[in-house]
């Protein structure tokens, strides 16, 4: 039996994909997604408040806390709490777009 709970969209963090794909809150509580894949993740959230930063994570604008740019323009995003342990890596290439995309 599959329960299913309703998450609001401010209350995303981000989705991370390992061998299946999670939600996790802004409390720091982590769902199973039904999504196979993080693709089919990213044509459902709007684009203005969540970012593809690479091929494990989508993340949503409210939870970074600050960002790192790296000597090889490479970026470090840092999350707030709960989930500050998490740190994701844009890539040099999708930094141009991740810089625009959150300081619009």
């Amino acid at each position: 039996m599959n329960n299913r709970l309703p998450v609001y969209v401010d209350e995303i963090a981000f989705f991370f994909k390992d061998q299946i794909n999670y939600l996790y809150t802004n409390n720091g509580e982590k769902f199973i997604l039904d999504y196979t894949t993080l693709d089919e993740v990213e044509e459902l959230v709007d684009p203005k408040l969540f970012y593809r930063a690479n091929r494990q994570y989508i993340i949503s604008s409210k939870a970074i806390n600050s960002y790192k740019i790296l000597e090889n323009q490479k970026i470090i995003i840092s999350l707030k709490s709960p989930n500050h342990q998490e740190e994701i890596d844009i890539s040099r290439e999708k930094a141009p777009s991740f810089r625009k995309w959150f300081e619009d």
